[in-house]
């Protein structure tokens, strides 16, 4: 054999090494880690603030602004409808089923983090409901603000949304906070 049939060889099994390496190791430990991002994306503690703040807007009659930052937040998988209403500024999200895979405080959590998200990122927005086959729960702005102390928009670093997120580990602190932003 000579020496270029030897090269030719050579770069066909390299070439064949690396076509298994990739498509053996590199592209399940890629889909592995998006499966693991979208399932961290379901969870207030873990959820990604940069993820929504293309979201962020002074206005919420921009629909197609609502829906996609809802989309973004916890409990997107669930399906829903919404309604503006640009006079009180106010949103309704309408939950068409029940979340039966969580507890109700998980989901009252993720509610309590989505309103956290809508009122931070929605300049305008006062007040939002979610409404689910059984359940109304109601918040506004004023009561979100008093949970959390400060105006929402202050909120959009991310070092304060980390510390906000690690107060998720609290469950007095939620337990505090989602009567006082549900009024239960």
């Amino acid at each position: 054999m000579n020496r270029r049939n030897k090269a030719i060889l050579f770069f066909l099994v390299i070439g064949v090494v690396l076509y298994g390496v990739i498509q053996g190791v590199v592209i399940p430990a890629n889909e592995e880690k998006a499966v693991r991002y979208q399932l961290d994306q379901q969870k207030p503690m873990t959820h990604d603030l940069k993820s929504i703040l293309p979201y962020k807007s002074k206005y919420m009659g921009d629909a197609s602004n609502v829906f996609n930052l809802f989309f973004h937040l916890p409990l997107n998988h669930l399906n829903r409808t919404y309604q503006l209403d640009s006079e009180q500024f106010k949103v309704e999200i309408k939950y068409q089923t029940e979340e039966r895979e969580k507890s109700q405080e998980e989901v009252k959590q993720a509610l309590l983090y989505n309103a956290l998200a809508a009122f931070a990122l929605i300049d305008n927005l006062q007040t939002l409901e979610f409404q689910f086959p059984s359940v109304t729960y109601q918040t506004s702005r004023e009561q979100m603000e008093q949970v959390f102390g400060k105006p929402l928009a202050d909120l959009l670093t991310e070092q304060q949304w980390k510390e906000i997120q690690e107060k998720w580990n609290d469950a007095r602190f939620l337990k505090d906070s989602m009567g006082q932003a549900f009024g239960e």
